[in-house]
């Protein structure tokens, strides 16, 4: 009987080694699997202009877009995107539907529990709009009380929460602005260059309320442990901004670098 029990024990020993080291071996060969399929698949909410959007062709487009490929190209690979809402983002990450997000991501502690960041890929800020006639002119004292509207899974709710406000949560940015207009919400915050690119698509009668709440950064996004993939990803990106290439697709889409 014991001669049997040492070999059940033996058997169910074995057998989770080998489930931990091919978990292991799934994490380290990450970068090494992208390369050998040829193709990296990349998370992208496509509702974020003018970062990344579809346009009337239906075809996606925007800042992260020409950054994705141009990292793709610098790889060797061909790249397949995977529209996503922003809401289940980070569960498609975590459950392997696409191996990175590019997809204007603040670094965050809170998200960092969970996933890892390149280095910063770009620098921006939060901002509070209002429409031009709105009561709103002080951020700090004028927001109590105020309806805000913020993007479902953002950092800004957070920031409303600080000010006073009640936080109204959206599917997406236009969604938030159109409701503003229509007098549904006092004001809404999200990316400064996300509300002034939505005001000036839209023709909408609406302004930015003050300077930028605070800097943000955003970060390509990885499951955790993959060292190869995001260091890869960090020297592209470092060659970008080095031979111009970064300069040439952010003027495109801001008329100004918004790395550093």
């Amino acid at each position: 009987m014991k001669k049997y029990l040492c070999i059940f024990i033996l058997i169910i020993v074995a057998v989770l080694s080998a489930c931990g080291s091919s978990d292991n071996s799934n994490v380290k060969d990450a970068l090494e699997k992208i390369k050998k399929d040829g193709v990296i698949k990349v998370g992208i909410e496509g509702a974020y202009p003018p970062f990344n959007f579809y346009n009337s062709k239906n075809e996606l487009e925007g800042f992260d877009v020409d950054i994705t490929n141009e990292i793709g190209k610098r790889m060797g690979l061909n790249v397949e995107f995977v529209a996503t809402p922003w809401d289940s983002i980070i569960g498609g990450l975590l459950s392997k539907k696409y191996e990175i997000i590019i997809s204007s991501m603040a670094i965050t502690e809170d998200r960092k529990k969970k996933v890892d960041f390149t280095e910063p890929y770009y620098y921006t800020g939060a901002q509070l709009f209002t429409k031009s006639n709105s009561n709103i002119k002080n951020v700090e004292t004028d927001v109590k009380g105020k309806k805000i509207g913020v993007t479902t899974g953002t950092t800004f709710t957070d920031e409303v929460i600080r000010l006073g406000g009640e936080p109204v949560l959206y599917k997406s940015d236009l969604l938030s602005f159109q409701d503003m207009m229509n007098g549904r919400i006092d004001g809404t915050i999200t990316d400064k260059a996300v509300g002034g690119n939505i005001i000036l698509e839209n023709g909408y009668d609406a302004i930015p309320v003050g300077n930028v709440l605070y800097d943000e950064t955003a970060g390509i996004t990885v499951n955790k442990n993959q060292e190869g993939l995001v260091n890869e990803i960090n020297k592209h990106i470092k060659d970008m901004v080095k031979d111009g290439t970064y300069d040439e697709i952010s003027k495109k889409w801001f008329g100004r670098s918004v790395y550093k």
